[in-house]
C-alpha cells in the first residue's frame, strides 16, 4: 500500500513539474513579449528625438534664408540665386511662390531641363491658407506630404512668409519661402537601430489622423479613418483611443488592413503642433519563443529515468534518509543550543570591558587610573577576541588543523587578566575567590599567549559557573623545574566548591557540544565547547589536563605545561629593608600585594580595616619602631581610606586634614590612600 502512494506521489510530482516547466515556459514568453513592446516604446522615444532635431535644424536654415531676404529687399530673382548658392543637401531644394498667382521660381531646374525653373502650385492646395505659417523663429512650419511639381517625388516643405520686390519700383509682393526636402531623404534619417525591426516603419500624423508622413502599410488619407476600417470599434472607444494617441506616449494592439495583429507605438512631437509620431510593428516580430521544447523533453526524460530508479532502491534510499535525518536533526540540536548558550562566555569579557569603560568615563581626569582602565579593558577584549576566533575556529579545533602562534608575553599580565576578567562574576555569586601564586621567577616566556590564556580563562570561568552562591573557588599557580631544556613546567591548579560532575559525563566531557544532563546544569548557560577547545589547545601546547571531581563536592582541575623561557625577563628588583603595613578590606588583593611586596624585600604586616590599621600604627609608635610606608586602601568598608589617613595624621601631628602633600608633611612615614 505504502509502495503503491509512493508511486501515485511520484507520477503527481512528475506531472507537476512538466506543467510547471510549460507554464513557466509560457510566462517567460509573455514576459519577453511584453518587454519587447517596451522596449519598441522606448525606441519610439528617441526616434520622436532624433526627428525633433532633424525638424528643428531644416526649419533653423529655412527661417534663417527668410531673415536674410527680408532684411536685403531682395527680387525673387535675387533670392533665387542666394538660395541656389546656399544648398548644401543635393536632393534638397527651395520654392519662391507668390501669394497672389501661386506660381514662383525653383532653385532647381525642372526634371529633364537645364534652364527652366518656374514652377506652379496651382494644381496643388497647399498655400491656399497660410494663416498656420507662423512668425520666423516661432514655430517649426511644415506641409503634409505632397508631390513635387519640379520633380514628381513625395517630399515635405518647411515654410516661412518672405516679402519679395520688383526689378524697377519700390512695390513688394507676399511669398511663400519652402525648403523641399524628398520623403526618401527623410527615411534614411528614420531606420530603426534594431534588426528585430527590420518590419516596422514610421508614419506623422497631425491631431486631426490626417497624415503628414504615412507609412506604406496605411490606406486611406486619415489614420483614424483606416484604424476605424479595419478594427472593431464603436465611436466612443474609438474617441477615446485616439485622444490617448494625439496627446501621451504609449502602444495598442491593432489590425492591419490583412487582419494580421500588429503593435501601435505612439508619441507627440514636442517641438510641433499636434503632431504625432507612430510606429507600426507586426506582433510577431516583437514576440520571442521561449518554449523550449528541447528543455522540456530532457526534463520529462530525466524525471522518467529517477523515478524508474526510486521504485527500485525506494526501501533502501528512505533507510538511509531516515538515519540521515536523524543524524541532522541532532547535530542541528547541538548547533542550535550551542548558537542559544554562547552568548554567555561573550558576556563575561563584556561585562568586564564595560565596567572597566564606566570607571574610565567618572574618572577622566584622572590620568593614572583612566590608563588603568583602558589597559584592562584591552585584556579583556584580547580574552573576547579570542573566544570569538575560537567560536569560528572550531571546525579547526575538531579537525587539528588550529596552528599556534608563539609570541613573548608577561605572565604576570596573564594573571591580572584572570583577576579582572573574573571578577564580576564572582563578585555578583558572592563567592570566596582565592588566587595564589608561588614560586614564579620567569615573568617572560614564549608561547601562544592568546591559547594560553583561553586554557586558563575556560578552567576558570567554568569552575565560577558552577559554583553556587557563596561558594569557593581557588587557583594555584606554581612555577616548577622543568625536564625540557629552556622551559619551565607552570602548574595552574583550579578548585571549586561546585555542583561537580558524574563518572559518566568525564568519560566524554571532552567532546564538542557535551554537557551533563543536571537540572542545575541546565540553568546555567554554556556553549559546550570549552572544555573541549581546552583539550585541544593543552595537547597543542605538548602538556596534560587532569581533572578530579565528586558529585555535589566539587572539582578540580589541573593543567601541567613545559613552556619555553624568553629571552626577554624582568631585572630583579629588591626593596632596602622597610616596614610597610598594608590596609584593605580584599584578603585577595591583601594577600596578594604583601606576597609581592615580600618578594622585594620588604617586611610586610596587614590589615583588614581602618580601625584596626590604626590600632598597629598607635602600637608601633608607642614601641619605637615606626612603619617606614603606609598603603591604605582609598574605598573601604567602615572607616575608608582618606579618613583612615586623618586619623593617623591626627595622632602623629597636629590633627589638620589635608590632600597627600600635607598629609607628608605632618608625618615622617609616608602615606598612601590608594
Amino acid at each position: 500500500m505504502k509502495k503503491i502512494v509512493t508511486i501515485i506521489v511520484n507520477v503527481i510530482i512528475i506531472a507537476a513539474i512538466l506543467i510547471f516547466v510549460v507554464l513557466y515556459s509560457r510566462f517567460e514568453n509573455t514576459d519577453s513579449y511584453r518587454r519587447q513592446i517596451e522596449h519598441f516604446e522606448s525606441t519610439m522615444v528617441t526616434m520622436e528625438k532624433v526627428t525633433e532635431n532633424y525638424l528643428e535644424g531644416e526649419q533653423q536654415i529655412c527661417d534663417v534664408w527668410a531673415h536674410y531676404i527680408n532684411s536685403e529687399h531682395m527680387t525673387m530673382e535675387e533670392a533665387a540665386a542666394f538660395i541656389r548658392a546656399s544648398h548644401v543637401l543635393e536632393n534638397a531644394s527651395a520654392h519662391l511662390i507668390s501669394l497672389d498667382t501661386s506660381t514662383g521660381l525653383s532653385t532647381r531646374p525642372r526634371q529633364g531641363t537645364a534652364d527652366d525653373y518656374a514652377v506652379s502650385y496651382r494644381q496643388i492646395a497647399l498655400l491656399e491658407n497660410v494663416d498656420w505659417i507662423h512668425e520666423i523663429g516661432e514655430s517649426i512650419n511644415i506641409t503634409r506630404a505632397y508631390t513635387n511639381p519640379m520633380n514628381g517625388e513625395q517630399s515635405l516643405a518647411f515654410c516661412n512668409r518672405v516679402t519679395l520686390y520688383g526689378l524697377e519700383s519700390d512695390s513688394s509682393a507676399d511669398a511663400v519661402l519652402l525648403r523641399v526636402i524628398p520623403i526618401s531623404e527623410l527615411e534614411q534619417k528614420w531606420v530603426f537601430p534594431q534588426t528585430e525591426l527590420v518590419n516596422a516603419e514610421l508614419s506623422m500624423i497631425n491631431a486631426n489622423g490626417d497624415y503628414i508622413l504615412k507609412g506604406h502599410s496605411f490606406k486611406n488619407s486619415s489614420f483614424f479613418e483606416f484604424y476605424k476600417s479595419y478594427n472593431p470599434t464603436d465611436p466612443e472607444s474609438s474617441g477615446k483611443l485616439f485622444e490617448r494617441i494625439t496627446s501621451s506616449t504609449g502602444s495598442v494592439s491593432m489590425l492591419n488592413s490583412h487582419g494580421q495583429e500588429c503593435i501601435l507605438a505612439f508619441t507627440p512631437i514636442s517641438a510641433t503642433s499636434g503632431w504625432t509620431l507612430l510606429g507600426f510593428v507586426p506582433a510577431k516580430d516583437l514576440h520571442v519563443d521561449a518554449e523550449n521544447w528541447l528543455l522540456i523533453g530532457v526534463v520529462s526524460a530525466g524525471l522518467l529515468i529517477l523515478f524508474l530508479l526510486d521504485l527500485h532502491y525506494m526501501l533502501y534510499l528512505n533507510r538511509r534518509f531516515q538515519a540521515a535525518a536523524r543524524e541532522a536533526e541532532s547535530a542541528s540540536k547541538a548547533k542550535t543550543d550551542f548558537l542559544s548558550t554562547m552568548s554567555h562566555d561573550i558576556r563575561t569579557p563584556m561585562n568586564a570591558i564595560i565596567g572597566l569603560t564606566s570607571i574610565a568615563e567618572r574618572n577622566l581626569g584622572d590620568v593614572e587610573s583612566t590608563g588603568e582602565s583602558l589597559r584592562k579593558i584591552s585584556l579583556a577584549s584580547n580574552h573576547l577576541l579570542t573566544l570569538i576566533n575560537d567560536i569560528l575556529d572550531i571546525s579547526k579545533v575538531e579537525s587539528g588543523k588550529l596552528k599556534m602562534s608563539p609570541l613573548t608575553f608577561s605572565i604576570v599580565e596573564t594573571v591580572e587578566n584572570l583577576v579582572n576578567i573574573s571578577q564580576p562574576m564572582i563578585k555578583e555569586k558572592n563567592i570566596d575567590f582565592r588566587f595564589h601564586i608561588n614560586q614564579i621567577e620567569k615573568e617572560y616566556l614564549y608561547t601562544d599567549q592568546l591559547r594560553l590564556n583561553q586554557i586558563y580563562i575556560n578552567i576558570l570561568s567554568n569552575a565560577i559557573k558552577y559554583t553556587e552562591p557563596g561558594g569557593r573557588v581557588t587557583v594555584d599557580m606554581r612555577e616548577d623545574k622543568s625536564t625540557i631544556p629552556g622551559c619551565i613546567r607552570l602548574s595552574y591548579v583550579v578548585a571549586d566548591t561546585g555542583i561537580g560532575m558524574s563518572p559518566e559525563f568525564m568519560a566524554t566531557m571532552y567532546q564538542p557540544f557535551s554537557r551533563q544532563i543536571d537540572s542545575r546544569v541546565n540553568s546555567i548557560q554554556g556553549t559546550g565547547l570549552g572544555l573541549a577547545i581546552t583539550k585541544q589547545m593543552v595537547d597543542l601546547l605538548g602538556g596534560t589536563i587532569d581533572c578530579q571531581s565528586e558529585q555535589g563536592k566539587g572539582t578540580t582541575f589541573t593543567v601541567v605545561l613545559d613552556i619555553p623561557v624568553a629571552d626577554r625577563q624582568r631585572d630583579d628588583m629588591l626593596l632596602d629593608p622597610i616596614d610597610v603595613l598594608l590596609v584593605d578590606d580584599d584578603e585577595i588583593l591583601l594577600q596578594t600585594t604583601a606576597d609581592i611586596l615580600a618578594s622585594l624585600g620588604a617586611s610586610v604586616e596587614t590589615a583588614q580595616s581602618g580601625l584596626e590599621a590604626l590600632g598597629m600604627v598607635k602600637h608601633r609608635h608607642l614601641s619605637g619602631r615606626d612603619y617606614g610606608v603606609v598603603i591604605v586602601d582609598w574605598k573601604m568598608s567602615g572607616v575608608d581610606g582618606v579618613e583612615t589617613i586623618r586619623r593617623m595624621v591626627g595622632h602623629r601631628g597636629s590633627g589638620e586634614s589635608g590632600g597627600c602633600e600635607r598629609v607628608r608633611q605632618q608625618t615622617a612615614v609616608p602615606l598612601y590612600a590608594l
